[in-house]
C-alpha cells in the first residue's frame, strides 16, 4: 500500500471513530425470527480466497430466505468485485470520504433497504465495519462475539478467532434461531 493511501487509511478511522454510532431500532416485519424472510449478511473480507466461501454461503442463505443482500467490503483501496450476482455489493475505503462519511452510493444502498436478520461474520473490529452494520437496518442483528462490536448486535455468539469458520457460523445462527424463540421488537 502507497504511502498516500496508508495517510488515507488513518484519517479515515480517525473520523470514524469520532463518529456516534447509529442506535436505531428498526421495527421487524416479522415478530418470530423463524418466519424472517429477508436476510442481510456482511463480510469484512483481506483476501479474494475469501470469495468462494462468501459464494457458498449465498446459494444457501438463498434456499433458506427469500429476499438476500450481501455486503462485502474489504479494508483496503482494492476493489474485489469479481462476483456478478446482483445480491452482492462490494465496497472498500474508496466508498468513504477522507472525513469517514459514506460516499452517495453507498449510502443510497443501505439506507434503501430493510430486513428482518442481519448475520455479520465479521470478526476484524475495524471502525469502518462497525460503522457498516451500525447503519443497515435490519430488525434482528446476529455477530460473533467480539469486545469492539458487542453493542452493535442483539445476539452475539461465541467464536475463537483462530478457528472462526463462516460456513460453521452460519449453521450455528440458524440453529440457535430454530431453537430459542426470538421474539423480535413489534
Amino acid at each position: 500500500m502507497s504511502l498516500s493511501k496508508h495517510i488515507r487509511k488513518e484519517i479515515q478511522e480517525f473520523f470514524i471513530n469520532r463518529m456516534p454510532a447509529d442506535e436505531r431500532t428498526v421495527i421487524s416485519a416479522v415478530d418470530n425470527l423463524k418466519k424472517a424472510s429477508s436476510l442481510a449478511m456482511f463480510f469484512c473480507i483481506n483476501s479474494r480466497k475469501e470469495l468462494d466461501v462468501i459464494r457458498h454461503l449465498s446459494g444457501k442463505a438463498l434456499k433458506d430466505y427469500k429476499s438476500l443482500r450481501i455486503f462485502v467490503f474489504t479494508n483496503s483501496h482494492e476493489s474485489l468485485d469479481v462476483i456478478t450476482n446482483k445480491s452482492i455489493s462490494f465496497f472498500n475505503l474508496d466508498d468513504f470520504t477522507l472525513f469517514g462519511k459514506m460516499k452517495e452510493q453507498l449510502s443510497e444502498l443501505i439506507e434503501k433497504n430493510k430486513f428482518d436478520l442481519l448475520i455479520s461474520f465479521d470478526k476484524s473490529g475495524f471502525p469502518v465495519c462497525q460503522r457498516i452494520i451500525s447503519e443497515i437496518k435490519a430488525g434482528f442483528k446476529i455477530g460473533a462475539d467480539n469486545t469492539k462490536t458487542t453493542h452493535l448486535y442483539h445476539l452475539t455468539l461465541a467464536c475463537k478467532e483462530d478457528e472462526f469458520n463462516m460456513d460453521r457460523f452460519y449453521e450455528q445462527v440458524r440453529h440457535y434461531i430454530s431453537i430459542l424463540n426470538i421474539k423480535t421488537i413489534s
